[in-house]
């Protein structure tokens, strides 16, 4: 049965969307080369003092990010929580039979 296995995973720890590995070749793979590269290409244009605030401003998008992240998924999962609920309603409208 899918749900006792889908518990069975969560309890042991074994289900982690975070861990999710890149795909290669793909494009959110590329994008990530792109960025990796631009941010050492300012970096080596930078002083020193101003290489650490650059820093802090990526360290902190990569936080806001990662905030953003988690908030989309758990926005997302209750609202295919709350699609999966609606559909066992009975509020006298629904499971009727569309013909006579």
């Amino acid at each position: 049965m899918q749900k006792e296995k889908i518990l069975s995973e969560l309890y042991h720890g074994n289900l982690n969307p975070v861990a999710k590995s890149v795909v290669q070749g793909s494009e959110y793979q590329k994008c990530q080369h792109e960025v990796a590269a631009l941010e050492e290409e300012l970096l080596c244009m930078l002083e020193e003092q101003t290489k650490k605030k650059f820093q802090a401003f990526v360290t902190a998008q990569g936080k806001l990010n990662a905030i953003s992240g988690e908030e989309r998924f758990t926005d997302g999962f209750r609202m295919g929580a709350k699609m999966i609920l609606e559909i066992f309603e009975n509020d006298g409208e629904q499971f009727k039979p569309i013909t006579g």
